[in-house]
């Protein structure tokens, strides 16, 4: 039995160690490779919409480079479910700032939809002048040629482009451990991008309005909590793809609580589970913890003692992710040993949670990842259905009575 767990974990040791090289060519190589399939010429106008809801860290550097785009023409629309709040304030005063561009401020109040950042985008997506339509999270900075990539890279068979955040700016201990998963992700989405293979990740993404509409528009999106998952499901059923540009946008970090990463990282692991449920098992295999604990295993293969060989691939990984950081000129931290442990720790507690609830909290609400609503909550149940958007049948239109400009 001793030697079958061996060879076992000499198996997902090589396994994880040709991941992480894979990876790390492909994250590296994805510039080039993307960019030279973004063959759109043309720029035309632009909508993009910005939503919000809490004045973060970062948030002025965030939503200012959404006004800097270089880019010949383009509108900004700010939505916010509140009528008034300190993030709208913000958002007031940067707008007033850039008085060439033009813009727009939305409240939005619809609640047909399940997810509440598909509710906040229903009075400015309603509104938008230009086909060309770009969203973007309040605390996600753009370089200043980020909209025109992401315009290059929606070419005539691609239906949504998304920019794969990357964290910058951790200000506490918890915001670099969230910061170090982040950028682990980015690595697996880069080399994901080089072979073709594109996530719906509503950070920062851009599609046609027309192609929405043919679909069947926002109420098709409704019924599922990940919008930007529905809508990359939704499109590719039209025969257009998703890719990611190959320019990434950088996630203002700042310093949040570890309840609060815990949490955020809960409701991302659930949803995978509920929309990937293939993969989804396999994530752990590209993880170093996990590898670290087959080298152990492995380590009589060669005469090595577990605990070396436990402790070498941990430092293994590190290097290279630190290697790889510092090739992409991503931030690095004298802390980062610290928070490449807690990542572990947290990752592996997350997916391991993830199996044994569908429940997910966003903004302190409470919800079922599978339908969008807890089950104990039977007034938000009830105007679901009411509204068609739990059951067999979901996605009714969103009430657009509900939503005006202000």
């Amino acid at each position: 039995m001793a030697e079958i767990l061996s060879y076992a974990g000499a198996l997902w040791w090589s396994a994880a160690f040709v991941i992480l090289l894979a990876t790390i060519i492909c994250g590296l190589a994805q510039p080039l490779v993307q960019r030279r399939r973004a063959r759109r010429k043309d720029q035309p106008p632009v909508s993009a919409i910005l939503p919000v809801k809490l004045l973060n860290g970062g948030f002025e550097t965030a939503q200012g480079s959404l006004f800097a785009q270089d880019y010949p023409e383009y509108e900004v629309l700010i939505s916010a479910a509140e009528t008034e709040s300190a993030a709208l304030a913000a958002a007031r005063k940067i707008a007033a700032a850039h008085p060439a561009r033009s813009s727009r401020f939305f409240h939005s109040a619809a609640s047909s939809a399940v997810s509440p950042k598909l509710n906040n985008l229903a009075a400015p997506l309603a509104a938008v002048q230009y086909d060309l339509i770009l969203t973007k999270d309040s605390n996600i900075t753009l370089g200043q040629s980020a909209l025109a990539s992401f315009v290059q890279n929606l070419t005539a068979d691609a239906g949504l482009v998304c920019a794969v955040p990357v964290a910058v700016r951790p200000e506490n201990l918890a915001g670099r451990v969230e910061a170090c998963l982040i950028n682990g992700h980015a690595r697996l989405l880069l080399a994901a991008s080089v072979l073709g293979i594109g996530f719906g990740v509503g950070k920062a993404m851009l599609f046609r309005r027309s192609d929405l509409e043919r679909a069947g528009g926002i109420a098709a999106l409704s019924h599922m909590l990940a919008e930007d998952t529905a809508l990359s499901m939704l499109l590719a059923r039209q025969g257009l793809k998703t890719v990611f540009s190959y320019q990434t946008a950088a996630q203002e970090t700042g310093a949040p609580g570890f309840a609060e990463i815990y949490a955020r990282q809960l409701r991302w692991s659930v949803i995978r589970r509920a929309n990937e449920r293939f993969t989804y098992p396999l994530e752990p295999v590209a993880s170093p913890l996990p590898a670290a604990v087959a080298g152990a295993l492995a380590a009589p293969l060669v005469s090595c003692p577990a605990s070396a060989a436990f402790l070498l691939t941990l430092l293994v990984w590190f290097c290279a992710g630190e290697a790889f950081a510092l090739a992409k000129k991503w931030e690095v931290s004298l802390w980062d040993p610290l928070a490449f442990l807690g990542r572990e720790i947290l990752a592996l507690a997350t997916w391991t949670h993830a199996f044994f609830t569908y429940e997910v909290e966003w903004g302190k609400v409470r919800f079922d990842a599978r339908c969008g609503v807890q089950r104990g909550d039977a007034s938000a149940a009830g105007s679901l259905e009411a509204a068609g958007l739990v059951g067999p049948a979901p996605g009714r239109e969103v009430n657009e009575a509900s939503t005006k400009a202000v």
